[in-house]
């Protein structure tokens, strides 16, 4: 059977998300500001796995058996993307995660290729 979802941007939460001149998001500023506090939930989570905010996101999309793309240049974070599979996020954890809400998805910005043709 074929997964009902694709975590598409499943980085956006992190406050480095899409910041580089031309990298247009739908993010606001409070949500950038939210990712940047040092007790952000990502932050602490990412601490008690001892793993990248970005590596406990994309485990946690992996585990929620969701087909998770990264993507990556840089060889690091490609080595990095791989050891997702070398920890398990326990599953209050799990169900922490699942209850944030975040509002909308926000990886198009303006352009959103559903209402632009």
């Amino acid at each position: 059977m074929w997964p009902t979802s694709t975590a598409y941007s499943s980085l956006a939460p992190l406050s480095t998300w899409r910041i580089a001149p031309g990298h247009a998001s739908g993010k606001t500023r409070q949500m950038r500001a939210e990712g940047e506090q040092a007790d952000s939930p990502f932050k602490k989570l990412a601490e008690k796995y001892k793993v990248s905010e970005a590596q406990f996101l994309l485990g946690w999309g992996v585990q929620n058996g969701y087909p998770v793309l990264p993507k990556s240049t840089n060889p690091d974070r490609i080595r990095q993307n791989l050891e997702i599979f070398s920890f398990r996020i326990d599953e209050a954890d799990m169900e922490y995660i699942r209850g944030l809400d975040r509002g909308p998805g926000l990886a198009w910005g303006e352009a959103d290729p559903t209402t632009h043709g």
